[in-house]
């Protein structure tokens, strides 16, 4: 019986997505006849789904024709895996190359809404085998990643970390808000952060910032690996590869700096 039902769960989720998909794939709005006709099942069962969209904001309905098409939350959830696609692309060579330099662990992550997020983990030379698995989400006072992207994006970004609380994972987590603020303040000021022992003891990471074509942070890149690789105060050998990374993939996002602090000078200007 519990089989039973599982099996007819999947098979709605299923025929809920063949839903979404043939609206997505017609050329206008779409009706209900239709959509039955192209899913060969009936129109009841097609207007539940559609119910089920609609509510959701995934498809919207024409309150003049009844018919449907693609709601905002559809094209939100594009443009939020357009965007690691187009992370990861542009941060596929630099990441490469910086492994092969210095030979530690390389993270990529991804911010977005309020989140960072891992995309994509090249592994070090050793045998000993450090990273997060893609897909992981990183905590953003507990973490190098999560520090620096704290300290180039907008402060309504710490102040919603500071709300949830800083949860201790270590005896070396930063769990005060002042300290936190002196070192995102240092983080800006040199470009890097590092987090050793804080979020797992005797492990160590080093990152900077990936901006995108308005300056914004895009994500984070760091090098990970033991304390005794990646020193609290890193090579420099270590830092000036890891700057050079980071500034590679923000250039191949469209990221130009003097245009950037050109517009933002221009914004007060404006208003």
């Amino acid at each position: 019986m519990g089989t039973e039902r599982s099996d007819s769960g999947v098979k709605s989720v299923q025929l809920a997505f063949d839903v979404l998909e043939a609206v997505a794939a017609a050329p206008g709005e779409v009706g209900v006849s239709e959509l039955a006709a192209l899913l060969g099942t009936t129109k009841g069962t097609v207007f539940r789904h559609l119910q089920t969209l609609v509510e959701r904001g995934y498809v919207d309905q024409n309150a003049v024709s009844a018919r449907y098409k693609l709601g905002t939350r559809s094209y939100l959830i594009g443009q939020v895996a357009a965007g690691r696609i187009e992370l990861l692309t542009a941060s596929s060579d630099a990441v490469a190359a910086l492994r092969d330099e210095i030979g530690e662990t390389v993270v990529v992550s991804a911010l977005r809404n309020r989140s960072l997020v891992v995309l994509r983990t090249v592994f070090g030379k050793s045998n000993l085998e450090i990273g997060v698995r893609q897909g992981s989400e990183l905590i953003l006072h507990g973490t190098a990643q999560g520090k620096v992207a704290l300290a180039f994006s907008n402060r309504s970004l710490l102040q919603h970390v500071l709300r949830q609380g800083l949860t201790r994972l270590t005896d070396h987590t930063i769990v005060d808000a002042s300290k936190l603020e002196a070192e995102l303040e240092q983080a800006r000021a040199q470009g890097f952060i590092t987090a050793p022992n804080e979020e797992t003891f005797g492990i160590n990471a080093v990152a900077a910032p990936i901006f995108d074509r308005m300056g914004d942070v895009a994500g984070t890149v760091a090098i990970v690996g033991s304390v005794q690789n990646i020193k609290p105060i890193p090579d420099q050998a270590q830092i000036e590869a890891l700057l050079k990374a980071s500034l590679r993939i923000s250039w191949n996002l469209g990221y130009d700096r003097g245009a950037v602090e050109a517009r933002k000078r221009m914004q007060p200007a404006a208003s």
